[in-house]
């Protein structure tokens, strides 16, 4: 009985042993820096591995690799805009004394240069003229407001323009006129809202 159960045995048992295949290790693969190595396969890596936290001082910092590869495109989307602070001869033209300050929507009086004895500011948005426009500017001789949203002009705005021969303060909103220097010889108001009382007594001395 012994002997047919080691057949039995030796029958069944050994011919799966020799059947079944070799357990195959998975060879590891190492890479030196001298060797070649593809460069889109380091890449790939050395992205994946700053994709992820970093501890640093205790603290987890997260690096965005793509914004690193896009760039921030939120500041080409931002649309340009026009800067109003800017030096007058930035927002205007200065040439040699006279100054070009037409159609670029500017609602006040820029400030001058002291050597100013041209002032051209036709087609803007300004609406109203200070005494202190032109207070430190008495070089001027030559005005132009006109096509502006000019309805109030402060009394003695011109009072120390004493070399200015021409103003024109034509298609405003002005109700009333402002007392004018004394040496002006050419004076424009047309299309305005002035009636007979808004012209004073004093307004052409």
């Amino acid at each position: 009985m012994k002997t047919l159960q080691t057949t039995f045995f030796l029958f069944v048992f050994v011919p799966l042993v020799n059947s079944a295949p070799p357990i195959q290790q998975e060879s590891l693969q190492f890479y030196e820096y001298d060797t070649d190595v593809p460069m889109g396969s380091l890449i790939q890596q050395d992205y994946e591995m700053q994709s992820k936290d970093i501890r640093k001082d205790g603290t987890n910092v997260s690096l965005d690799t793509s914004l690193r590869l896009q760039g921030d495109d939120s500041e080409r989307n931002i649309p340009p805009t026009k800067d109003t602070n800017l030096p007058t001869c930035l927002l205007c033209v200065c040439l040699s004394g006279s100054v070009y300050c037409e159609e670029i929507d500017i609602e006040t009086v820029p400030p001058l240069p002291k050597e100013t004895a041209y002032l051209y500011a036709r087609f803007n948005k300004i609406k109203r003229i200070a005494v202190s426009d032109f207070a430190d500017i008495t070089t001027l001789r030559r005005i132009d407001f006109s096509g502006n949203k000019i309805e109030e002009i402060e009394d003695g705005a011109f009072s120390k323009l004493l070399l200015l021969e021409e103003l024109s303060l034509a298609e405003n909103r002005l109700l009333k006129l402002p007392v004018l220097p004394p040496k002006l010889t050419t004076f424009n108001a047309n299309q305005n809202r002035i009636k007979s009382r808004g012209i004073k007594a004093n307004a052409f001395k």
